[in-house]
């Protein structure tokens, strides 16, 4: 029996060994949508958007993950500019899997997603979920938060 008890506390402790440490007070935190706004950053309007979506090729870079995608835009026969092609072009970092703030966000759409300009917001779906993108520019220097991420900021946007 004290051996069965032992056996068990051993095999409790050996799994916590391996769980990623607890999130702390001390622990980096996400750039968020308010922060940008109170260092002069703002938002982009419907029209600036639809610019957007016309230019050839748009890099967004995931800050936390520093996974890289290219957009481009696919000319269709109607003229259409706001069909566009993603390619992953850099994997997220490795450790990314071992930070569970990292883990419990939103995926990437799926596919080919279509993108729509709604207000001041673009509007993404792959059919099955919808995202909801707000951009914030400075200086040439520009964000993307979606609605689901609740105020944090993972992408950088370079337009090429």
């Amino acid at each position: 029996m004290k051996v069965e008890k032992l056996k068990n506390s051993v095999v409790i402790l050996l799994a916590l060994l391996f769980l990623p440490p607890a999130i702390n007070a001390d622990d980096k935190q996400f750039l968020t949508v308010d922060e940008l706004v109170a260092n002069g950053y703002a938002q982009l309007t419907g029209l600036q958007l639809i610019e957007l979506l016309k230019e050839h090729k748009v890099e967004v870079r995931d800050i936390e993950t520093e996974a890289v995608s290219l957009s481009t835009r696919i000319e269709t026969k109607a003229g259409n500019t706001a069909n566009r092609k993603s390619e992953d072009i850099k994997s997220g970092k490795s450790l990314y899997f071992l930070d569970t703030r990292l883990l419990a966000r939103a995926p990437s759409l799926e596919g080919e997603p279509d993108y729509t300009v709604v207000d001041d917001e673009m509007v993404a779906t792959d059919g099955v979920r919808t995202y909801k993108i707000r951009f914030y520019e400075k200086q040439d220097k520009m964000y993307g938060a979606r609605d689901i991420d609740h105020g944090n900021v993972f992408f950088e946007i370079i337009v090429k």
